[in-house]
């Protein structure tokens, strides 16, 4: 009997806060968004510079003797550096 009212004590709690956040859109953000941890941005920034790495070095051009870096200036595209 004890599990029944624990149920519907927990049913009616959760259809209060369904009301509330249905009414107020912000306050449900408030509550259960957060900032990402700052490891995982760390972790994201050095993925991102690797892959800009990688594809600068895809970019490079051994037969024609440059390189997407020459001169202290990185562009995406050996290409670019006509």
């Amino acid at each position: 009997m004890d599990g029944i009212a624990l149920a519907k004590a927990i049913e009616l709690q959760n259809q209060a806060r369904y009301a509330r956040y249905k009414s107020d859109e912000e306050a449900f953000y408030q509550q259960h968004c957060r900032e990402p941890a700052a490891l995982l941005i760390w972790f994201g920034r050095i993925a991102d510079r690797l892959q800009a790495w990688r594809k600068i070095k895809k970019a490079d051009q051994p037969g024609s003797g440059r390189s997407a870096c020459d001169g202290g200036d990185c562009y995406g595209q050996a290409a670019a550096r006509l």
